[in-house]
């Protein structure tokens, strides 16, 4: 809805407009008078005005300079003015200030209704234009907030084949995101390599600093010049140069190089910087897999920049093996700073061999197969040892031979003193069992629930059990039951059939024959012979 004004200094001139004209078919809410200038400011500071209709002629001051007023203060009203005399010097200053419309006196109430109406509309379709405006921004302003995120994916897309590297697909996608590129232009892929955090970062954590490599790639090598940096479904980071020329090779290697410190200093990582050879963006994914294979097979330097295209691989035989049997030998025995010492001295000697990402899968597979065979020979769970499952946090760790070294020495290194401790706990472990038995004679035990009780696998908790004490778990519990029955047989009047239920037997017969296998007697007859007659 929508207020109107009108001024005039002659009240029947605002009556027959107030009243003799019929409004209620236009969106009107209000209808406010005013007889001079002054009255009409008066109404607009209290109030919204969107047609304004005066006539020219006002006391104190004209219609003209109300109008230049009403332009400063409140820009989107409409102005109609009247008049009674054919002023052409009025109506061309009129024009000049933007009023809407100029009627001669006496106006016609048709005409002037008319006159308003269209005023209305012009505000109308202006207030629309201005909302489709403002959501147009509002989108648009999401869109350009977007857009890196919609351009990482198109570029993650294209990695993982995931849309065909063809002119069909792409260059639709390019022109809507505004990528400077067409099939027949070059792209140069650049991969960075984060091989060491130098801090101790959770999950959130990491995630954060890999967005702040990210962002401190796209400052400082692709700086000026044109592309963007993404990060692919596995988590590597790839700097994508758009049209590389001969001059900016001479810089690219500087920047890594400045990158790489800058790294170290400020965001706590160690990186290295994998420059791939400009190609065609068809054979960006070929570039792209290049790079990863150099970068898995570099695992003795770090934090340096390499070239693809100066990269020569010299297959050498590897002399420096590890020799699993006895580092499990050791880890059995729980020799921990002597199998610290192998580990050391076998990466020491490696550091002079030419080791790849196919040794480093190898070493490690054969790592975790040999410690796990030791836990299994021992009986003791997995999960008992590695509550974190601390074993897939090798694979990470091979992209260098330093951070496969300190993984190893800690994943070897736990599993060799926990078979300590556990030697050093297993007569409290017996005492344990034992006691946990007696307190649960009347119920029907098995070994696999004690085993649960004690955190033991039941295989490894019978073999245990028997080291210790010298008989087996059942045979054990059997005695435990038989005493007890001895003694309450002897010592009260209780039936022999509750006796039974109170030592884990449902089935009378069965704890009869038990019974008598073990003293060589029936129930009756033992309570005959040794109860004290009362």
């Amino acid at each position: 809805m929508y207020n109107l004004l009108v001024v005039d200094d002659e009240d029947i001139a605002i009556r027959g407009i107030v009243e003799g004209i019929d409004w209620s078919s236009l969106p009107l809410a209000n209808i406010f008078t005013a007889y001079d200038a002054e009255e009409a400011r008066q109404v607009f500071k209290g109030h919204p005005i969107h047609v304004l209709i005066s006539d020219i002629d006002i006391p104190q001051e004209n219609g003209i300079t109300l109008l230049a007023w009403v332009n400063e203060t409140s820009p989107l009203t409409e102005t109609i003015f009247l008049t009674g005399h054919a002023n052409f010097n009025f109506a061309q200053q009129a024009v000049q200030l933007g009023s809407f419309d100029y009627l001669l006196k006496p106006v016609d109430h048709d005409v002037l209704k008319s006159c308003v109406e269209k005023a209305v509309e012009a505000i109308r379709r202006r207030e629309q234009e201005e909302a489709y405006l403002k959501t147009y921004a509002y989108y648009f302003d999401q869109w350009n907030r977007q857009l890196p995120l919609l351009v990482e994916r198109l570029w993650q897309d294209v990695l993982g084949l995931r849309i065909p590297a063809s002119a069909d697909k792409l260059e639709p996608l390019f022109e809507l995101y505004g990528i400077p590129l067409d099939m027949g232009k070059s792209v140069q892929p650049l991969l960075i390599s984060v091989e060491q955090w130098t801090q101790d970062w959770n999950a959130r954590d990491e995630e954060i600093m890999t967005y702040a490599l990210k962002n401190a790639a796209a400052d400082i090598i692709l700086r000026d010049r044109s592309g963007h940096v993404i990060q692919d479904a596995g988590g590597i980071l790839f700097a994508l140069l758009y049209e590389p020329s001969g001059e900016d090779e001479s810089t690219l290697e500087e920047r890594c190089a400045e990158y790489i410190r800058k790294c170290s200093e400020y965001l706590y990582a160690v990186v290295s910087c994998y420059i791939g050879e400009a190609a065609p963006v068809a054979s960006l994914r070929f570039g792209a897999q290049s790079l990863g294979e150099l970068e898995r097979s570099n695992v003795c330097q770090t934090g340096r920049v390499f070239r693809l295209s100066d990269y020569k691989r010299e297959k050498k035989s590897i002399t420096a093996q590890p020799n699993f049997q006895e580092w499990s030998a050791l880890i059995e025995q729980g020799k921990t700073c002597e199998l610290k010492r192998h580990i050391e001295d076998l990466f020491d000697r490696l550091k002079y061999g030419q080791v790849d990402h196919a040794y480093m899968v190898s070493y490690y597979f054969g790592l975790v197969h040999t410690v796990f065979q030791v836990l299994q020979r021992r009986s003791v769970p997995v999960e008992t040892v590695y509550a974190e499952e601390e074993w897939h946090s090798g694979e990470n760790a091979m992209k260098s031979l330093g951070a496969m070294k300190a993984w190893t020495i800690q994943f070897a290194a736990k599993a060799s003193d926990c078979l300590v401790k556990q030697g050093k706990d297993v007569s409290n472990t017996i005492a344990k069992v034992q006691t946990y038995i007696e307190e649960n004679l009347q119920h029907d035990l098995n070994r696999e629930e004690i085993a649960r009780h004690v955190y033991l696998n039941p295989a490894y908790l019978s073999r245990l059990f028997r080291k210790e004490t010298g008989k087996s778990l059942t045979d054990y519990m059997v005695d435990r039951r038989m005493l007890r029955s001895i003694s309450e047989l002897k010592l009260t009047n209780h039936k022999i059939s509750d006796i039974a239920i109170s030592v884990g037997y449902a089935s009378f017969s069965h704890f009869s024959k038990q019974f008598k296998r073990s003293t060589g007697m029936t129930p009756q007859d033992y309570r005959k012979k040794y109860q004290n007659v009362q």
